[in-house]
C-alpha cells in the first residue's frame, strides 16, 4: 500500500457483524492496510488459528499460519487487496494451497464501503470448491491463485484456453488431446500467440504472460459447479 495514504476507520455495525457471525463460510473485512479488521471462526478454520486476536490487527504477513507462510503467498494476497482498494473493483481467485488446507477455495474479494458508499477496505469471503479429489492438477505448477477474471482484453478466451496449459508446461501434442484439436491447430494458435506478444519462444511468451498476469487467469470453460475441467483429467 501506498505509505501516504490515509487509512479510514472501519466500524462495523453490531448487526453486521453478528450477520457474518453466523456465516458458515468464511467472511473477513480488512482496510487499506490488508490489515484484519473482523473475521468470523470460519475464517479462522482456514488459517487455522486458535483466537481472534491471532489475526484481528494483523497483515497476512503478521499471521502465524501455514496458508500464509509458503510462496509468497501472504504478498500475494495483500496485492490482491491493494488492486480491490485502488481499482474499487471486485476480484475473484482460485486458491489451490495442499500444504496448508486439504481442498481448493474460491475467494471473492469485493470494496467495502462506510456510509457515503466510499471504499474504506476490502470484505473477503470464501467458498470452498465442491470436487471429487485434488490430483496433481496438470503438471504440479500452477500458482497458489488463479485468477477467475480475465486480466484484460489483449487476448481472447479462446487463446487463453490454448496457452493455458502451454503455461502449465504440456507439450503440444498433450494440449491438442485435451482440447480435441490436432496438433497442427495448436502450433498455428502459439504461432499467432506469439505474434501478438512479439516474441519468439515459450519462456519469453511465459515472461509476458506473467507481466500481464494471465499466467494466473483460468478459462471459464475449466470451471464447472462441481468440477475444474481440463480435459482429459478432472480434479
Amino acid at each position: 500500500m501506498d505509505e501516504n495514504i490515509i487509512i479510514p476507520e472501519i466500524t462495523l455495525p453490531k448487526s453486521v457483524v453478528a450477520l457474518f457471525d453466523q456465516m458458515e463460510e468464511p467472511y473477513c473485512v480488512k482496510n487499506f492496510e490488508s490489515r484484519y479488521i473482523y473475521v468470523n471462526k470460519a475464517a479462522m478454520d482456514v488459517y487455522q488459528v486458535d483466537k481472534i486476536s491471532d489475526m484481528v490487527g494483523k497483515k497476512e504477513d503478521e499471521i502465524k499460519s501455514k496458508l500464509v507462510e509458503y510462496n509468497n503467498t501472504a504478498q500475494e494476497f495483500m496485492r490482491q487487496d491493494s488492486i480491490v482498494c485502488s481499482t474499487d473493483s471486485p476480484m475473484n481467485s482460485l486458491e489451490i494451497h495442499p500444504e496448508a488446507v486439504d481442498y481448493p477455495f474460491i475467494t471473492n474479494k469485493v470494496p467495502f464501503r462506510d456510509i457515503n458508499n466510499r471504499c474504506v477496505g476490502v470484505l473477503a469471503y470464501v467458498k470452498k470448491l465442491e470436487v471429487y479429489s485434488l490430483n496433481d492438477y496438470v503438471k504440479g505448477n500452477m500458482p497458489g491463485s488463479l485468477l477467475l477474471n480475465k486480466p484484460d482484453d489483449f487476448f481472447t478466451e479462446r487463446q487463453c484456453e490454448i496457452m493455458f496449459y502451454r503455461l502449465q508446461g504440456l507439450k503440444m501434442k498433450e494440449v491438442a488431446k485435451r482440447l480435441n484439436l490436432t496438433e497442427n491447430t495448436i502450433n498455428n494458435y502459439m504461432q499467432t500467440l506469439y505474434d501478438k506478444a512479439a516474441v519468439n519462444n515459450l519462456r519469453e511468451f511465459k515472461e509476458f504472460c506473467e507481466m500481464r498476469e494471465y499466467h494466473r487467469y483460468l478459462p471459464k470453460r475449466f470451471l464447472s459447479n462441481q468440477h475444474i475441467d481440463f480435459g482429459s483429467s478432472i480434479i
